[in-house]
């Protein structure tokens, strides 16, 4: 994918984003649920669980959606090796990159998901207030710039 083409789905996404008729609050919310659903290792169900959990929890599907695109195929690489290294630390107090062959598969998943839940968790949060942030601004500067009617 071009610089273009990442920039166009980036505004598609934030202009998306910011037309949902819901409170900032709702939409943040539903977003950050699907950044956590996103990151989370959903093994290729994370659209479904985000639309079961928007539907239990009365939460915009659209927001909620848009959120589990911020694991992709750019991401991907990134939030498997910070959630390896995190719970490697974690567990150890060092960070080292060690493979299968010397701590084994069980010990390497049980590190993945721990150091993953962290991460999960902590954009899930921050990604609450940066929507929110904008959401506000957003109809903020909307409603200074509307016309006045005659």
């Amino acid at each position: 994918m071009k610089k273009r083409s990442i920039k166009r789905f980036l505004r598609y996404i934030y202009l998306k984003l910011v037309r949902i008729q819901d409170t900032p609050e709702k939409i943040a919310l539903s977003f950050s649920v699907g950044v956590f659903i996103g990151i989370f290792p959903t093994f290729g169900l994370g659209g479904i669980i985000m639309i079961l959990i928007c539907y239990l929890f009365k939460l915009n599907y659209i927001a909620g959606i848009l959120g589990t695109f911020i694991m992709n195929y750019f991401t991907s690489p990134f939030f498997w090796a910070l959630s390896y290294m995190l719970g490697d630390f974690i567990t150890t107090g060092e960070i080292k990159w060690r493979g299968l062959e010397r701590t084994g598969a069980k010990i390497f998943i049980l590190r993945y998901l721990l150091g993953n839940l962290i991460i999960s968790i902590l954009c899930s949060i921050l990604s609450y207030f940066v929507v929110k942030n904008i959401i506000i601004t957003y109809r903020k500067r909307k409603r200074k710039v509307k016309p006045s009617s005659s």
